[in-house]
């Protein structure tokens, strides 16, 4: 089966769309260096260069499956006040501030085009139906900042898919919580909404908690469980994880009070290549900029810090001397071994 990207960047989604059995059929973007960087990366797939929203959907290709990452429009919020939450899907998001602002603020006709891409989702599905009734898209998935659900606009868009006979469910959901059988634990943190749909003639739902359910370990039950999503405030469907934003995770079982657990995750480190040589700061031509120094400065301060170790171990540990704790925790008990 085949998948469509609308709104490609590097290629991330199409590759875990890929791993999950689907073939990239086309990729899409207005931006040309998105389709270059998609191209290179899935040298085997068509690419689109151009404005979606412009561009007839009766002529691109059918495909079982369908992700789109539209670029986020400037949404209000509940003062009036407009913010830009995303100015090219994600990628300038991890851009150094200074280089992503030279992109500049989105003019006023942009902000009006980055609306009308919500609207080249149903628009592709509509299409696709018209080609042909008896072979519509089987499902899809559409992602976004989590301040999309504040569109104006939202409860429209809904219903337009609803009509061309899909499902829904609407999912608030952190990156590195994802775990698949076929792909690798994301090592970045990132809140983002999904709104997956899978039409009905498919006869079934998804089974959600097989994926919405991350791994976790529960102190108290001291056993892994399937964590369940918990919302602070009832009624509530889309925000941020963590324990200072919307939702939580907490364990299935009432024995322990369904405990806040946290899902296991995967560390930055695992995505650098440690063979690359680095540059001392020290070293660089130009000197960095006094609020890059200071940032780095305040990370040394709070992640780089002298540690307390078990020199020994204890009489019954298998690999002594290996646990480690920094010097500004409490120590921790002293054995025999040690003195």
């Amino acid at each position: 089966m085949g998948s469509i990207d609308f709104f490609a960047g590097c290629g991330g989604s199409g590759q875990g769309v890929d791993r999950a059995g689907f073939t990239p059929v086309l990729a899409a973007n207005h931006w040309e260096r998105a389709v270059q960087s998609h191209a290179a990366n899935f040298p085997g797939t068509d690419h689109f260069t151009g404005d979606i929203h412009e561009a007839d959907p009766g002529r691109f290709p059918y495909a079982e499956f369908f992700w789109a990452s539209p670029a986020c429009p400037k949404w209000s919020n509940a003062r009036g006040v407009k913010r830009n939450f995303d100015r090219q899907s994600s990628l300038l998001d991890d851009l150094p501030p200074a280089e992503a602002a030279q992109w500049g603020p989105l003019p006023t006709e942009e902000e009006e085009r980055s609306r009308a891409l919500m609207w080249d989702v149903p628009r592709y599905l509509a299409a696709m139906r018209r080609r042909d009734s008896a072979r519509p898209v089987l499902a899809g998935v559409v992602e976004n900042v989590v301040e999309c659900r504040k569109w104006a606009w939202w409860d429209a868009w809904i219903a337009a898919i609803h009509a061309e006979g899909y499902r829904t469910r609407l999912i608030a959901f952190n990156s590195m919580h994802a775990s698949a059988p076929s792909t690798p634990r994301p090592p970045q943190s990132r809140d983002r909404l999904y709104l997956a749909y899978w039409h009905e003639s498919l006869r079934r739902d998804p089974d959600w908690d097989r994926w919405l359910r991350p791994s976790a370990w529960c102190p108290t039950c001291e056993e892994w469980v399937a964590a369940m999503q918990v919302w602070k405030r009832p009624g509530q469907d889309m925000g941020r994880y963590g324990v200072r934003n919307q939702y939580v995770y907490r364990c299935p079982a009432a024995s322990c009070r369904h405990q806040i657990v946290e899902p296991a995750v995967a560390p930055a480190a695992v995505a650098i290549d440690w063979t690359v040589p680095g540059q001392r700061i020290g070293d660089r031509d130009e000197p960095l900029a006094p609020k890059t120094m200071a940032r780095i400065e305040a990370g040394l301060r709070k992640y780089t810090r002298p540690i307390t170790l078990e020199a020994r171990g204890h009489t019954f540990e298998r690999r002594p001397g290996v646990r480690t704790w920094p010097a500004d925790a409490p120590l921790t008990t002293l054995h025999t071994t040690e003195s």
